[in-house]
């Protein structure tokens, strides 16, 4: 029984330390997502620039949360981004990390869904994490919400509590939301994989294609083009979709874990970073590396815990003012960072040989002492060696003590020592002596019987939540997935002939309009089934009162004929997204408004105040050369005016018509 435990731990449980990485990844990735696109509020977010929000008119159309509906100038607009972005700051302190989850997952779900035509892989994983990972205790560890419980929970009076050890609790936790982000990092290599079905995922082009997509490329994939043969594009073409069948299985297998997860670990940490460093898709890799970062098992931290261990292994003395209340609870913090049990308190009244005119120095600083060698270190270049037994402390550390620098933050050092009775007072600690028992109570507070009982309720039912939504979300990738249609037949005519059934379909539009509502869509075709093999990209001709002409979103006027790298401008994700997709049908009626914009707006610094007369907006489209095509009959750039491709397509959806057109049967 005690084995099976084990293996279901091993299995099912996630470490809240690991937890508490995430979260910290998580949240500087958020945080990102939300300053990248702060500088473009103007061009896709506000009224000032193209309006993408949907107009439901419908009953039947599938409605997509965001509070940016009610922010529409750009200041409203702006200010929300500012809240959002100080959410995911509070959210990687884990500071009210409840709160700041909710929160986060309603601001940056909102801006994803405000421009649906700028989505990208990166804010579908998002999407999907912000919400699983709701019904998860990201704040159970690293973070200031368990320090302050800490601290409420075991007070420490004076140096011999200080050096007390902490007895940790355990940190297995279990939750189906845990489980259900196993299962969506699983689907989505899943349907990576099996969605590729193209030929040249077969002949072994595919890779080679892929690096042939200038307006992708970043400067080190570029680099990279130049050396990209067919046998190695044949290997790498390969190795992908195998790779990404496998991790589902890894991922979920119940036996031989955590060597499993851990192969899946390394194999697309190294996947994702190759694609990060060749290809300017945005956060999807790096969101994708957080969500990895929730295979990791309670014997990966320790041995990372080990291995960190390594990097400082000084121990230190230090002596502080007793008499304090400032100074014990900032020992007190530092005592719980102390991970690796490397300082040792001290005061004046300690019978340890210690400094001379330690008195004289308690008065206005820290000391520290190594007791190997008798050096003793002060104010902040004390606390320098303080931060250097702290966990990555040694990255900073040495910021303190820098020639010019150290000046500065002495005098801050200073300030603080010299303020410490005031500081004491506001913080509602004693000006002198330790920290009282009415400040800080001898045993943590019981839980209230009906308020645990209340607790277990609630988690009892969210676990049936999230429940619920994995069964749904596993059922609609089920029907959105072409690739799993291709290989599956036979269970997709079975599904169809269910769907006849009202009884049976019912239920799945509804769990469909749940999930779409915070937009976690699971149609992962990343490269699938094909890869992209006709660029488009937009530029835009503009005419001056003056008489002057300019021309957007060119680096060169050689783009019109060849498209090379160099020759981009406003390269990123999202102009990117945008010039592809507005030539869709659902999203051709965003091509006015884009042209309206180009003529108001004050974005470009090229216009300087002129008045714009004439816009003219040209799509042009490049394919990629094939494997064996020579420079010379590189295939040519097709150039189009926007506002023309409507009636091109009339005209050649007429003569389909005319060509398909039955001819009235002969009598005999």
């Amino acid at each position: 029984m005690i084995n099976l435990r084990k293996y279901v731990q091993k299995w099912l449980y996630v470490d809240t330390r690991v937890l508490a990485l995430f979260r910290i990844i998580f949240g500087f990735l958020g945080l990102l997502d939300v300053l990248r696109r702060y500088h473009l509020i103007d061009v896709f977010y506000s009224t000032s620039g193209m309006n993408f929000r949907r107009q439901v008119t419908s009953k039947y159309s599938i409605k997509y949360f965001t509070l940016l509906d009610h922010f529409q100038t750009s200041t409203e607009v702006q200010l929300f981004f500012i809240i959002t972005a100080i959410c995911f700051f509070f959210l990687i302190l884990g500071y009210r990390t409840r709160l700041f989850q909710v929160l986060c997952a309603i601001g940056l779900i909102s801006i994803h869904n405000a421009a649906v035509i700028l989505e990208n892989g990166g804010d579908m994983t998002s999407n999907n994490y912000l919400i699983w990972t709701m019904f998860l205790p990201l704040g159970t560890s690293w973070s200031i919400d368990s320090l302050r419980k800490s601290l409420r929970g075991i007070p420490e009076y004076d140096v011999n509590d200080l050096n007390q050890k902490v007895i940790p609790r355990s940190t297995h936790y279990f939750h189906f939301a845990y489980v259900a982000c196993l299962v969506q990092l699983s689907m989505i290599y899943f349907y990576a994989g099996i969605n590729k079905t193209a030929a040249m995922w077969k002949d072994g082009t595919a890779v080679f294609y892929a690096y042939q997509l200038e307006t992708f490329l970043t400067p080190i994939g570029e680099w990279v083009s130049q050396y990209m043969s067919f046998e190695l594009s044949y290997f790498m073409t390969h190795a992908a979709p195998h790779a990404q069948l496998f991790a589902p299985i890894a991922i979920l297998f119940p036996i031989f874990q955590p060597w499993m997860r851990r192969m899946v670990f390394i194999t697309f940490i190294g996947f994702h970073g190759l694609i990060e460093i060749c290809f300017g898709i945005g956060l999807f890799g790096w969101f994708m590396f957080s969500a990895l970062l929730l295979l990791l098992s309670q014997e990966d931290i320790n041995i990372m815990k080990a291995m960190l261990s390594r990097c400082c292994n000084r121990k230190y003395t230090i002596f502080y003012d007793r008499d304090c209340g400032f100074c014990h609870f900032i020992a007190r913090i530092i005592k719980r960072m102390d991970v690796f049990s490397r300082l040792t308190w001290a005061d004046s009244l300690t019978g340890i040989n210690y400094p001379k005119n330690l008195n004289n120095l308690l008065k206005n600083t820290i000391v520290v002492l190594d007791p190997k060698t008798d050096k003793v270190w002060t104010r902040h270049r004390g606390f320098a060696r303080i931060i250097s037994t702290l966990p990555f402390g040694f990255i900073f550390s040495w910021i303190l003590c820098i020639p010019g620098l150290e000046k500065i933050f002495g005098y801050i050092y200073d300030v603080i020592s010299n303020n410490r009775i005031h500081l004491s007072k506001i913080m509602g600690l004693p000006a002198c002596g330790i920290v009282n028992e009415d400040l800080t109570s001898s045993s943590p507070k019981e839980d209230n019987v009906l308020f645990s009982k209340g607790r277990k309720g609630i988690r009892i039912a969210s676990n049936l939540v999230v429940f619920t939504l994995l069964i749904g979300a596993v059922d609609y990738s089920t029907s959105v997935n072409k690739g799993w249609q291709h290989y599956f037949s036979k269970e997709e005519k079975k599904l169809k002939k269910a769907k006849k059934s009202t009884h049976y379909n019912n239920p799945r539009q509804k769990m469909k309009r749940i999930l779409l509502f915070p937009r976690m869509y699971q149609h992962w075709n990343m490269f699938a089934p094909s890869v992209l093999r006709n660029e488009k990209w937009v530029i835009a001709e503009i005419t001056f009162k003056d008489g002057e002409k300019l021309s957007l979103f060119k680096e060169n006027e050689k783009v019109e004929e060849n498209f090379e790298y160099q020759y981009f401008t406003k390269k990123n994700q999202f102009w990117r997204k945008f010039f592809s997709r507005i030539n869709k049908t659902s999203y051709k009626k965003y091509i006015p408004q884009f042209k309206k914009w180009l003529k108001n707006t004050d974005y470009f610094s090229e216009y300087a105040g002129r008045e714009v007369v004439e816009v003219k907006v040209w799509q042009l489209t490049e394919k990629s050369p094939n494997l064996d095509t020579s420079p010379e009959d590189r295939p040519k750039v097709r150039k189009i005016e926007l506002s023309e491709i409507k009636k091109e397509n009339q005209k050649s959806k007429n003569k389909y018509y005319k060509k398909t057109k039955k001819e009235p049967l002969k009598k005999k």
